[in-house]
């Protein structure tokens, strides 16, 4: 091979154009031909070093190391040129291997598959959303549900109305009347269900809830099984929690909805209560719902048995840690947890801060307590050994000390001024005035109804009049000094105890365990607000059973897709991914030809970069499938 110089003329303007080809000599009927190999442009490098160049090329091109030539020293411009020329060269060669696949496909084509098409003619229509649909829809198959759902006797088309329910609460989070609008005016859903389901009613959407809801156990379990070979998990610990959702209407058939406390300050209204049980990643173990006034502590007995636990004869491997919150917490509950042979880590009911009054009050002196920091925080942590063999691990939050001091802070300094109020009032002699001493003793009720610990932090005393008794005519009220409200310092605020039989655990791994809690706690908050369970709408009990184990479902995908993210250093949670996703659609082109036939394309837009990025971490392959239709002859 070597390089050869070429020239043209351009007979108008007479101007000469030059350039360099790498050229090799083949025999053509016996007579040397040059053969242009490769266009090499205008090389400025100078004539000495084509013949270095050359050789770099061949080797390149034939996929050899760089070749230096006997007796010269190879030079770096050399390289670069020879660099550049091959990058050229990578992209003619895969233009024209793209070219060939063109025209290999437009040969293979049938003719009837060619129009010619009026291009003022062309629209589009029928736009749905197909982006978050592609991943619910990848993530249900990946769980077997489908299968699962045909094993339980669900039909295709039942199957695919599930699907499209669950997907719904999670794309359009609302009720099964948002969900069936979603599925007919906004989704394409019903173009990856296993049968297309846009005409749906809305009956079967509730009928298909209140079929899931009878197999609740045998997709409970089939998932737990499934999630744990999808993502290996090295512990078994389980978070419990309780909370409660608060109903629209008077929910007179519902035999669960009573009023209660409720968690969303809505007392107001009926309530039913959720139990779920969660693991350490967020994925829900087990759910059961309760009546809306359940008492929190009643409920652990009822669901470890459900769950299988409590039975002394199974061959159960390794029964769960537990951890909850202090309002199931009771003692007879960790009782029964240390008959069984639990372990547990968990916050006692009572005022067990109480009994470590010294260590708190100088916790900052105390050396043995830990400062650790989370999310710009402070912690003080410190183990000490109870008598009975446990550990215990006192813990003082400065942010949540502040918290608690100005709170109560707050409410005390509001109920002075109630108190000053009503004591005036009483002397007043103004008509309308409150010195009737019923009145008076009704008025201090109230204030202890707004404060609960008034009691605690003032005493009160009512004056009657000595010659109507009926009558009062002061009231003296003073605080008690409990802490010192101006310095802000009450030595408990901010300070919980943490206990658990892992005696061999230090301080911060007790704690550490603790606060995974907060994983049960982000699943209640998902449901409420990124699944929209709340309101709830439906009167009976079944539907609003269903209502709720809809959202169980759709948190179960939920958790698959931000944990397989997460592996992927992807901590972006779902309410951003579908709103990324929401711009990828599949639409209906209508197109016109030169014979006045009337065509329909269904197929998807070209996904975007950002759709690329989480359909690729999600190992998802979204395919236009398109669809052509003949629709009619233009009259």
């Amino acid at each position: 091979m070597y390089i050869k110089e070429v020239k043209t003329k351009n007979k108008k303007t007479g101007k000469v154009y030059v350039k360099h080809v790498l050229v090799e000599s083949v025999r053509v009927n016996g007579t040397p031909t040059p053969r242009t190999i490769m266009q090499l442009g205008r090389l400025k490098l100078p004539r000495d070093l084509w013949k270095q160049l050359s050789s770099e090329l061949e080797s390149r091109m034939r996929g050899q190391q760089s070749l230096n030539i006997p007796g010269t020293k190879q030079k770096k411009s050399v390289i670069i040129a020879a660099s550049k020329a091959m990058d050229k060269y990578s992209l003619v060669k895969d233009e024209k291997k793209n070219k060939d696949k063109r025209k290999a496909t437009k040969a293979s084509r049938n003719n009837k598959d060619v129009i010619e098409v009026l291009a003022d003619d062309v629209s589009t229509g029928e736009s749905r959303t197909i982006g978050s649909e592609l991943v619910v829809h990848n993530i249900w198959e990946e769980l077997q549900l489908s299968t699962l759902l045909k094993n339980l006797g669900f039909s295709d088309r039942q199957s695919s109305i599930a699907e499209a329910l669950v997907t719904g609460r999670l794309i359009n989070p609302g009720s099964e009347l948002a969900t069936y609008h979603w599925i007919r005016k906004q989704s394409s859903i019903g173009e990856l269900t296993k049968e297309n389901i846009e005409n749906v009613g809305l009956n079967s959407l509730y009928k298909i809830g209140d079929e899931l809801v009878k197999h609740q156990f045998k997709i409970e379990s089939h998932l737990k099984v499934r999630e744990d070979k999808l993502h290996p998990k090295r512990d078994s610990i389980y978070l419990f929690d309780l909370t409660n959702f608060y109903l629209e209407g008077q929910a007179l058939g519902n035999s669960i909805a009573h009023r209660g406390k409720s968690k969303e300050k809505r007392s107001d209204c009926q309530l039913v209560s959720l139990g779920l049980i969660v693991d350490t990643d967020g994925f829900p173990i087990y759910s059961k719902v309760f009546k809306g006034n359940i008492s929190e502590p009643s409920t652990l007995k009822e669901v470890l048995a459900d769950m299988g636990l409590l039975d002394k004869t199974s061959l159960l491997p390794d029964l769960p840690t537990l951890i909850m919150d202090r309002g199931i917490a009771t003692k007879d509950n960790i009782d029964l947890l240390k008959e069984y042979g639990f372990n547990y880590v968990l916050i006692t009911r009572g005022p067990r801060n109480k009994h470590y009054l010294k260590e708190f009050e100088n916790y900052k002196e105390d050396k043995s307590f830990l400062p650790i920091v989370r999310n710009n925080k402070t912690i003080h942590i410190k183990k000490v050994m109870t008598d009975d063999n446990r550990a215990e691990v006192l813990c003082i939050s400065e942010g949540k000390r502040k918290k608690e001091n100005a709170m109560k802070l707050r409410w005390i300094e509001k109920a002075m001024e109630d108190f000053a109020s009503l004591q005036r009032s009483i002397k007043s002699n103004r008509k309308g005035t409150v010195n009737n001493i019923q009145k008076v003793y009704e008025r201090i009720g109230r204030l202890q109804e707004r404060y609960s610990r008034l009691g605690k932090y003032f005493t009160y005393k009512i004056i009657p009049d000595s010659e109507n008794l009926e009558k009062a005519i002061d009231l003296e009220y003073t605080k008690l000094p409990v802490f010192d409200v101006d310095s802000h310092d009450d030595p408990l605020a901010g300070s919980y105890v943490i206990e658990t039989p892992f005696i061999d655990y230090n301080a911060e791994k007790i704690w550490s365990l603790y606060m995974t809690l907060t994983r049960v706690e982000k699943a209640f908050r998902a449901m409420k607000t990124d699944l929209g369970t709340r309101p709830i709408f439906h009167q009976g009990e079944k539907r609003t059973k269903a209502h709720l184990y809809i959202s169980i479902l759709a948190y179960h995908i939920l958790c698959n897709v931000e944990y397989k993210l997460s592996r992927q250093n992807d901590n972006r949670h779902w309410s951003t991914i579908k709103d990324i996703l929401s711009t990828h659609q599949r639409s209906t082109v209508i197109l016109t030809d030169t014979s006045d036939n009337i065509y329909h394309l269904r197929l998807s837009s070209q996904p975007e970069g950002e759709h690329m990025e989480i359909y690729r971490k999600l190992n998802i392959k979204p395919q236009k499938n398109m669809k052509k239709y003949f629709i009619a002859k233009r009259l």
